[in-house]
């Protein structure tokens, strides 16, 4: 997949730039969704990772958009502190809350992660 053939430069550039990946092969997935935003998935060391773009080349916040990303990597569910969501709270996507346990998706990342709260 080349990414120049995919994307607007401004938004080639912020995605080369934010996920630090050393070429286009590293992009795995391109979708346009309505309203402009752009949802790139690329390929890191620690796994997979979406990137959400406006088309002026800004990062923005998932959209609350119905789109659904399949894959077929394993899904290990990393555990984080509720301090640490709390710390950076535009990155974490409550999904489920069940007493004192809650999942979170992880925007940065793409990934869920597990929270269990003790108070």
């Amino acid at each position: 997949m080349r990414l120049n053939s995919r994307l607007p430069q401004p938004i080639q550039t912020t995605v080369i730039r934010e996920t630090h990946i050393p070429s286009a092969s590293a992009v795995t997935r391109v979708i346009r969704q309505d309203g402009g935003i752009y949802a790139v998935t690329v390929r890191q060391d620690e796994g997979t990772r979406v990137v959400y773009v406006n088309e002026s080349g800004t990062i923005v916040q998932a959209p609350g958009s119905t789109v659904t990303t399949t894959t077929t990597e394993p899904t290990e569910q990393q555990v984080i502190t509720y301090e640490e969501v709390q710390q950076d709270l535009p990155r974490y996507q409550l999904i489920k809350k069940d007493h004192d346990k809650e999942i979170y998706l992880d925007r940065q990342t793409g990934k869920k992660v597990k929270v269990e709260r003790k108070d």
